[in-house]
Parts: structure tokens; C-alpha cells; sequence
């Protein structure tokens, strides 16, 4: 029993050893640093793990300046206090207040008491506030890099992806699967996406340092069938006031006015508008339906790519109306999945027939007439990165916006030609795929029928699986749908 003890001493001291944590977080920093592209970072990040966990450089120079200068005493004071205060007064302000001037009143408050806290008794104050801020700073910045780089929590909020996940379901969405992408709007407040909470109007990023799309190495591409998280493709331009609509949607509404000019004019004025960068769109999730290349069509319903059957999605729902041939009563609208049509499967009984589905000019390519429902629509080919279009009235209807808006290019009609970036031009090559996105709640879903393709880089992740479940209309935890895979 002694030698047990004596071996699990030896053992936890070696997984203590300083030596074997600061191989193991460097190779971490390696691997990371690989894959993201960056080996140059090695550089500085070898050093100061090396510093942190073996050479306690820093650590002994701070205390040496603190006991021989009075100047570096007071600098450092000015600057724990800062942070203090940064970390106090963002978390004040994020609580309890509502505009920008109340903000910079908190911070110099909180860093002159701060301040003065920390003249007064240098020691006791700084290990104090020290010992706080570099836990919420590695705290901060581990939970950021998983969040940014591997995966994310998302919540539920419609039922568009009824019934194979519910408003109120929390689901993990992996990264890893088709590659993160590398932030685009790096300068945000963390853990929130683009509002602070308890106050929808005021944005949590800035835009003074934004870079170009790079997504990493991933361990798949899309595929039909996948339930994907992205960045509503519509979602640039948003109704603070009325965020669960589509802004170019309400232009399309007479509500607003006769013309887009005038709809354009009127929603600014009773409305505020927020405009956002792609990665800070709102977050949307649905079911890949149409990859790259693919040429889809709806018809009565079931979708078809290349002329091929979609596989069968046993959760998928639609309303249906039922005839009760023996006694002549008929049902409408009834919410019924694909998994429970077996009930009415006598034809001799029960005659189905799906509700008439959505028609106008709300589906795309909305200013070309074509008749086209929620349950009969297309065929409708889905751009690929290198593939070419003709540029005419009916493409340019459909295509238009992923020319001008995701690939950002001038695209301008001069009589019967068009013009791109100024240049007259009969056709446009695609610069990166786009995909095809609906919800499973086929008559319930405001999805890519309505506003068109999902770029490429507006791809966030994939859906894995359900980890927490409340339900939002009855109250309580669905017990039965935590843990469970999404398929």
C-alpha cells in the first residue's frame, strides 16, 4: 500500500512538473498555430509560455522595479486601476445603463476609486486586483478561442426547423466541420453576438479593424441534408425595431408605400436601421437542401436536385387538408411530419392534399413574374465558384445580389447590356459557392425560397446535437430531447 502511495506521489508530481505543462501548452500553441497559418506567432507565444510556467522572468523583474522605483509604482497603480476599471465599468454599464455618456462617467469613477485604493495600500490592493483580472482575462480569452475556433452554443428561437429542433432547444454547433472562419470583425465584446445584452440597440463590435474572408482547413464540405448555422444573407441591413423580419422584405411591402423609394424613405423614418458586417449577421439555422452546381426544383413539396428525390427526412412537416371519405369531413391545415403520413395511408378512407402554399412576389427572383409557390418552385440553378452566367434580365433578377452585394462588384444595366465595374460584359463567373437552405417546417420557414442563396462565406458551422431543451410557450425542460444527436 505504501509503494501504491509512493508511485501516485511520483506520478502527480510529474504531472505537475512545470516542465511537462509547459510542453503540453506549447505543443497545443504549435498545432494551432499551424493550422491557422501563423507560424510566425511561435515567436513571440514559445517565450512567454516558457516565461510563464519556467523562467518567472517577468514576475521577478516587476518585483525588483516595484521595491527600487517610485515612478514604476505609481505607473503600475494607473494601469491596474484602468484595467479595473475597464472590466468593473464595462460590466456596470453592460447591467444596468443604456447610452454612451453614462459608460465613460462609470469608467472614470470606478478608476479614480480604484486609483485611489491602490496608492493608499499598494500591496494588498494590487494582488487584490491582479489575482481578479488575470482570471477574467484567461478565462476571457481560453473560452473566446474555443467559441471562435471550435464550437459554439446556439439557441432556437422559431419553429422553423420543426419538428426536428424546437424553439427553445440549445444546440452545439461544430466548427471544426466545414473549418472555422477566422473573425472577421475582430474588435467585439465576448460571449455576445451583435447587441450587449439587456440593450438590442446598442452594438457590441466595431468596425475600425475588419479583415478579409478566410475560413481554415475543415474535416468536410456542405452536403445535402446537412442542418447548418450561417449568417442571414439579408441580414446587412436590419429593423432594429422589427429584427425578426427581413429588411428587403418590407421593401417589397405596399405597408410602406407605391414605390421602393418611397418604402425606402418611410422605413427610415419610423424605424431605426442598423447596418452590420457579414460575420455579425444575425445567426439563422436550416437544412442544406441544394449545394453548389445543383439545379433544384420543388415540386408539390418534395424537392428534387438534378432530377433525384431528396432523401427522406422523417421530422420534416407540412399542412396538409384531409377528406374523410366516410364521412365527408375535411380538416385544413393540419401540421403533419412526413413520419406520421402512415395514419392516413388508406386511400380508400383519407384523401390528402398539401395547403396551397405561399405565392408572390416575396419569392425570389421577386421582379420577374414566374408562378412559382412554396410547394412548386424552380428549377433553379445554385451558383459554383468558376461557373458562368449569360448576364440577362432573368439572371440578373436571381443572380443579381450575389454579384453585387456578396461578391462586391458594381454590377449597372446600360440599355440592353450590362455593365460590371464599369466594364460592358455579357457574362459573370462565379467567385465562391452558395447553397440552397430550408427549413423542415416546409409551410412554416422563412428560408432561401424567400431571399435566395447562403454564400459560402457566410457558413458558420453544423448542428451536432441538442444539449439543453426548455420549452418557451409551456414553461419546464424537455428532458427528452437533451442530448440528442440533430439528423
Amino acid at each position: 500500500m505504501q509503494k501504491l502511495k509512493e508511485i501516485f506521489s511520483r506520478v502527480g508530481r510529474v504531472v505537475r512538473s512545470p516542465w511537462l505543462v509547459a510542453s503540453f501548452v506549447a505543443l497545443v500553441a504549435v498545432l494551432f498555430a499551424l493550422w491557422y497559418g501563423a507560424a510566425w506567432s511561435l515567436v513571440v507565444t514559445l517565450p512567454i509560455i516558457y516565461d510563464y510556467y519556467i523562467g518567472h522572468h517577468t514576475a521577478k523583474l516587476h518585483s525588483r522595479l516595484m521595491k527600487s522605483y517610485g515612478w514604476y509604482r505609481v505607473l503600475y497603480a494607473i494601469w491596474c486601476a484602468a484595467i479595473f476599471a475597464l472590466v468593473v465599468g464595462v460590466i456596470l454599464h453592460m447591467l444596468l445603463f443604456r447610452w454612451e455618456g453614462v459608460f465613460l462617467l462609470t469608467f472614470a469613477v470606478v478608476f479614480a476609486y480604484a486609483l485611489w485604493e491602490e496608492m493608499k495600500s499598494q500591496s494588498r490592493v494590487y494582488e487584490w486586483i491582479y489575482g481578479w483580472v488575470h482570471a477574467i482575462i484567461f478565462a476571457t480569452v481560453v473560452a473566446t478561442i474555443i467559441q471562435l475556433y471550435w464550437f459554439q452554443m446556439f439557441v432556437i428561437p422559431t419553429g422553423s426547423m420543426e419538428s426536428t429542433l424546437m424553439a427553445g432547444d440549445y444546440i452545439l454547433v461544430n466548427k471544426t466541420s466545414y473549418g472555422p472562419r477566422v473573425p472577421m470583425t475582430p474588435l467585439s465584446f465576448p460571449f455576445v453576438h451583435n447587441t450587449m445584452p439587456r440593450n438590442d440597440a446598442k452594438q457590441s463590435f466595431t468596425t475600425l479593424w475588419q479583415r478579409d474572408y478566410r475560413r481554415l482547413k475543415g474535416a468536410e464540405r456542405v452536403e445535402r441534408g446537412d442542418v447548418v448555422v450561417f449568417n442571414f444573407p439579408e441580414g446587412d441591413t436590419v429593423v432594429l425595431e422589427r429584427a425578426a423580419e427581413s429588411y428587403y422584405q418590407m421593401l417589397l411591402s405596399s405597408e410602406f408605400g407605391a414605390t421602393e423609394a418611397e418604402r425606402r424613405e418611410n422605413i427610415a423614418k419610423r424605424y431605426t436601421i442598423a447596418v452590420r458586417p457579414l460575420d455579425k449577421k444575425e445567426n439563422y439555422i436550416k437544412r442544406c437542401v441544394g449545394v453548389a452546381g445543383d439545379t433544384l426544383q420543388i415540386i408539390d413539396g418534395v424537392v428534387y436536385h438534378d432530377d433525384v428525390k431528396e432523401d427522406v427526412i422523417p421530422m420534416k412537416q407540412y399542412y396538409y387538408d384531409i377528406l374523410n371519405l366516410a364521412t365527408g369531413r375535411r380538416q385544413t391545415n393540419v401540421l403533419l411530419r412526413d413520419s406520421e403520413l402512415r395514419t392516413y395511408a388508406d386511400t380508400t378512407r383519407f384523401e390528402l392534399s398539401k395547403s396551397m402554399g405561399f405565392a408572390g412576389e416575396r419569392l425570389i427572383p421577386h421582379s420577374v413574374p414566374t408562378g412559382w409557390t412554396l410547394d412548386n418552385f424552380g428549377p433553379l440553378w445554385v451558383p459554383q465558384r468558376g461557373a458562368t452566367i449569360e448576364l440577362d434580365h432573368y439572371n440578373v433578377a436571381i443572380y443579381g445580389r450575389l454579384i453585387s452585394v456578396y461578391e462586391g462588384h458594381r454590377l449597372e444595366r446600360q440599355g440592353d447590356s450590362y455593365l460590371v465595374d464599369g466594364v460592358e460584359s455579357d457574362e459573370y463567373t462565379f467567385e465562391q459557392d452558395y447553397y440552397f437552405m430550408m427549413g423542415d417546417n416546409r409551410h412554416g420557414s422563412l428560408d432561401s425560397r424567400f431571399w435566395g442563396f447562403v454564400p459560402e462565406d457566410h457558413v458558420v458551422g453544423k448542428a451536432s446535437y441538442v444539449w439543453f431543451s426548455v420549452d418557451p410557450y409551456q414553461g419546464g425542460i424537455r428532458w427528452e430531447r437533451m442530448f440528442k444527436s440533430i439528423k
